[in-house]
């Protein structure tokens, strides 16, 4: 086809550079041979796409290196557009062309996009072995100012370079450029000082301010080596975000990025640091270890800092690094940090990573330094065990302390089972049972899984004496089968339970034998904007359980134990009335962040509570109630300076109208006037005790009684709590995960400083 005749001049954006010493190749390879001044061509301020060659397998190299980019040959303008077939295209008819600097191009879609527009002004086209280019150009504003987008069709792989200097060996494809360099492949953006691209390797080497972007990963370095094909290099000098959720999808080779993914810079130029700001907390990870249940993680830390004196990164995600350090924390130095010699993750499936480490360890506050005597851990987000290891409590079924080791899940399809032999600490010794006797052992065991999106299933047993194992005494375990079905945010919940425990009031802990039934349960629901919340739950349910009226005991009843079925419903109605609200602090390490991973906003208010409950037993029994609680709550002070800059409290009054008397202990109402008050008062720094009891008015006894001991951090916190009420005691775990824009200092700098 025939192209215009190019203008006399060569366009402004191509000069001739004067003679200069030759240049060094990053890592001291030389990439530039000292050619003539007549014959040393080069490009300015441009961004071009060069159309990536058919790979000859020969020239693929099997490892990312520099030492593939080999040694461009600078030759003149003359020789490159004769193998280029190089054109000059005005941008509108005959309207004398404006050379300009082009602007990096917005990001190219997919590889199976036909077209692309790039808009009204500037039309650009690829740059690549025996195909035209066409240089972008702006018309004069008078010429065609509402100029609709020009569709230009765009090859399949293209490798758009922006730089100040950029040059191009056309025998060995092989692209120099120095200066604000970007390089752009599909979802990936590298920028760099100085940058090498291979363009039949798909090699990249680049050096000084270096900075990796794909999807939502962020890496920096001081020099890279990588292959844009495969996704696969090495960072020197490493540090970054990484976002744990997407970090797969976003390394994954097989998945072609679509339009909405290409990498957009976090400034004008990904290493261009701008301070950390915007910092909110997410729901981050919390485990809570009582000795009555499986130890669940609930939540994930999605968002990570790290840094690392090498990461090698391999595809799908995963990557290997050397003395790295990793943290939760956006501001330096870190409350919280892993550290360890080595690390390698390894992607098991879409939802599980296996993380291996050599000598890792928690620090804390940079001073206190925890061994973690393990060198691999499953990082899985879906509930996990935090630990191979739980300590616990359970006086009833266990005899008092005992030791429980979780063994690591077996996946069957979407089903994962789980194991966790126990140790009876406290019956050993009592009983003088050596490790061979059965009843010096215990067992949980269950399964969780998701068949469908919407579709859960549970399931739990817990053997307290293997003596007699498989035919056990009745009260010698516990289990429970539970299927749960979402639906417009409603839940129905199907159950099987065995021996159940329930505590009710001053009626204590109570055992209900045998329930089958299901029961549905209702979102919260905002009454308009008045700020009070509706819900409701109703079920059915055939039940076996005890009961102490003995008019209902069967006649030669060998246990005290009664069959009904019950159909209940129970509604509440939740409405809080702010009385006085002060402001928060700014979000920042020194001031609102400092004990707490989100800004504390005193307050105070009154609320109401009104709950109704209506029982229907088989046989014409019944028990209906109403019950209505006021009280007050509220937090005073910004848990940021050293003491006594905290104390919450609450102070609750509680009557019940009653009609009716359940034939169960489990569910009787017999607790009709409650007082309930609690307070938790900062002590120093990010220590804290509380206290919540509950009394029963008529006759004196306590419903409940709660001290809590509390170490709060803003990226992560401990709290004992323990109930001698109840009869028993927990452990539990924060780690916070958190959202921020800007760069954080590194980690041994410091993004503020904290003020007494």
């Amino acid at each position: 086809m025939p192209y215009p005749v190019p203008p006399p001049e060569p366009p402004a954006i191509v000069q001739t550079q004067p003679p200069t010493e030759p240049t060094r190749a990053p890592f001291s390879q030389s990439l530039n041979r000292p050619e003539p001044a007549s014959t040393r061509e080069v490009r300015h301020d441009t961004t071009i796409s060069y159309t990536l060659p058919h790979p000859r397998t020969a020239d693929v190299p099997k490892q990312s290196s520099a030492a593939d980019l080999g040694a461009p040959i600078a030759r003149n303008w003359s020789e490159i557009t004769a193998d280029l077939e190089l054109s000059v295209v005005p941008a509108s008819g005959p309207q004398p062309a404006i050379a300009t600097e082009i602007p990096a191009p917005q990001p190219f879609p997919a590889p199976d996009a036909a077209t692309y527009s790039i808009g009204p002004e500037r039309k650009f086209q690829a740059f690549g072995p025996g195909e035209p280019v066409t240089i972008a150009q702006e018309a004069s504003p008078e010429a065609t100012p509402e100029a609709p987008a020009i569709p230009i069709t765009v090859p399949t792989d293209l490798v758009e370079v922006t730089a100040e200097r950029q040059e191009f060996d056309g025998p060995r494809q092989i692209v120099t450029a120095e200066g604000d360099v970007r390089v752009r492949f599909r979802q990936t953006l590298i920028e760099a000082d100085k940058a090498q691209v291979n363009l039949d390797t798909r090699q990249v080497a680049a050096t000084g301010n270096v900075a990796l972007q794909r999807g939502e990963q962020l890496i920096r370095g001081n020099r890279m080596e990588y292959n844009f094909v495969r996704n696969t290099g090495s960072i020197y000098e490493a540090s970054g975000v990484v976002l744990t959720q997407s970090a797969g999808a976003d390394f994954d080779v097989d998945r072609p990025a679509a339009l909405d993914q290409s990498p957009v810079p976090l400034a004008d130029r990904l290493t261009e640091a701008q301070p950390v700001g915007d910092v909110t907390a997410a729901d981050g990870a919390q485990v809570e270890v009582s000795g009555l249940s499986f130890p669940q993680l609930q939540g994930d830390v999605n968002r990570l800092r790290f840094e690392a004196e090498r990461i090698d990164i391999q595809p799908n995600g995963e990557w290997e690094a050397t003395n790295i350090r990793i943290t939760n924390d956006p501001f330096s130095p870190p409350e919280l940090e892993l550290r360890a010699d080595s690390a390698r993750l390894n992607r098991i499936s879409p939802l599980q990573d296996e993380l291996l480490t050599s000598r890792s360890r928690l620090v804390f506050d940079q001073s206190f330094s925890l061994p973690l005597f393990r060198d691999r851990t499953i990082i899985d987000r879906r509930q996990r065990e935090p630990s191979p290891l739980e300590f616990g409590y359970d006086l009833e079924d266990l005899d008092g302390y005992f030791v429980q080791w979780n063994l690591a899940p077996i996946s069957l399809g979407p089903v994962d089972v789980k194991f966790a032999p126990q140790a009876l600490v406290q019956r050993a010794f009592s009983e003088r049972l050596t490790p061979i006797d059965p009843r010096f052992y215990g067992l949980e065991a269950g399964f969780t899984g998701r068949v469908t999106p919407t579709t859960g299933v549970e399931g739990q047993i817990e053997i307290y004496n293997l003596e007699d194992f498989p035919e056990l005494e009745e009260d010698a375990y516990r289990g429970r089968l539970r299927v749960q079905q979402l639906f417009e945010g409603y839940t129905l919940t199907g159950e099987y339970s065995y021996r159940e425990r329930i505590f009710n009031g001053t009626l204590g802990s109570q055992t209900v034998h045998r329930s089958l039934g299901a029961v549905l349960t209702s979102p919260d629901i905002a009454l308009g904007d008045s700020g009070a919340i509706f819900s409701f739950q109703t079920g059915f349910q055939d039940i076996e359980a005890k009961t102490d009226r003995f008019d209902l005991l069967e006649i030669n009843r060998e246990n005290d134990r009664i069959d009904r079925s019950r159909f209940q419903s129970v509604a509440t109605l939740i409405y809080p009335v702010p009385l006085w609200r002060g402001e928060e602090l700014p979000a920042t390490a020194s001031e609102g962040l400092r004990y707490t991973p989100r800004p504390v906003i005193p307050f105070v208010r009154f609320v109401a509570i009104v709950r109704g409950g209506a029982s229907l037993y088989s046989q014409d029994e019944s028990q209906f109630y109403l019950s209505g609680s006021v009280g007050f709550q509220g937090q005073l002070g910004h848990f940021s300076r050293d003491y006594l800059d905290y104390t919450g409290f609450s102070l609750f009054y509680t009557q019940v109208a009653l009609d009716g008397q359940s034939p169960f202990l489990f569910d009787r109402l017999v607790d009709q006037r409650i007082l309930t008050v609690g307070l938790v008062q900062q002590i120093y720094g990010g220590l804290r005790a509380g206290v919540e009891s509950s009394f029963n008015l008529d006759n004196g006894l306590a419903l409940n009684n709660e001290l809590t001991l509390e170490y709060s951090r803003r990226t992560y916190g401990f709290i004992l709590r323990i109930n001698p009420v109840r009869r028993l005691g927990s452990f539990g775990l924060r780690i916070s995960d958190f959202n921020w824009t800007g760069d954080s200092a590194p980690f041994s700098g410091s993004d503020t400083e904290v003020e007494d």
